[in-house]
């Protein structure tokens, strides 16, 4: 896997340029939680900057962050996504994830509905050497204990991102995701 350098300023690098934002982390973090508001562009500027990496996996949710269905269909979000990415590859079974034999980024999109086993295998693989995972959100109060894991999270805006400071983050989550069953258990 990758060495990631110890955290540095990077957010004093982060331009109007979202998916270069994107891959300044990704250069020198490997947990890295992409979270902003609705229609913000998290999973396609996600995509863009990850376009030119191999072995990229996706893990998709057909609920978004308040649990509502994906408009028009979760079909034709995926189709979306491939559309940025062609050769990315689609999990299907988690588990697999583990016996990768190379280096591999994986991009979860939303956290929102998952099952408590999902939410464990998902802390193994934010574990695990050789997968940089970059996970999406739109609340971040829904990553519950998994936000601890995080290396860097990037709050991202029509006119650029900002790192939210992990302290920050785990006690928002502790906070905020009091009120949501299974999340911190």
């Amino acid at each position: 896997m990758t060495e990631f350098p110890a955290q540095n300023d990077t957010e004093k690098h982060f331009t109007q340029d979202n998916p270069g934002n994107i891959r300044i982390a990704m250069s020198s973090h490997k947990n890295i939680l992409i979270r902003g508001i609705q229609g913000v562009g998290k999973i396609t500027n996600t995509m863009k900057a990850v376009r030119d990496n191999p072995n990229v996996y996706y893990i998709g949710n057909p609920l978004d962050y308040e649990g509502k269905r994906r408009p028009g269909s979760f079909e034709k979000y995926l189709q979306y996504i491939r559309s940025l990415k062609g050769d990315l590859s689609l999990v299907e079974d988690i588990s697999a994830l583990f016996d990768a034999s190379s280096d591999i980024i994986l991009i979860i999109d939303e956290i929102y509905g998952r099952s408590a086993e999902q939410m464990e295998q998902i802390g193994r693989l934010l574990d695990a050497e050789h997968i940089q995972v970059i996970q999406i959100v739109g609340c971040m109060k829904y990553m519950g204990k998994l936000i601890e894991k995080m290396d860097i999270i990037i709050d991202l805006h029509h006119d650029g991102a900002f790192t939210v400071d992990k302290a920050l983050a785990v006690a928002a989550c502790g906070i905020f995701g009091k009120n949501e069953p299974g999340i911190f258990s």
